[in-house]
């Protein structure tokens, strides 16, 4: 079974094209547009890598270096 990348983003457009990309690298691809789905697929399934937007997989406390 090939490893399983779970991909949240709002973007459905973002979404295909990852699928698209990874997919043809041998890769099981699960994308969902919310954090809601995200958590339910995390309970049922083993995902071996998480894609997100930072915000949406809630990491909002990030603060923004500049140098």
């Amino acid at each position: 079974m090939p490893e399983q990348i779970l991909i949240i983003d709002n973007n459905t457009s973002s979404l295909r094209k990852l699928r698209e990309i990874l997919s043809k690298e041998g890769y099981g691809i699960i994308t969902v547009t919310d954090k809601v789905s995200a958590d339910n697929i995390l309970m049922k399934m083993n995902i071996n890598f998480i894609i997100g937007e930072v915000r949406m997989l809630g990491f909002s406390n990030f603060k923004e270096e500049k140098s």
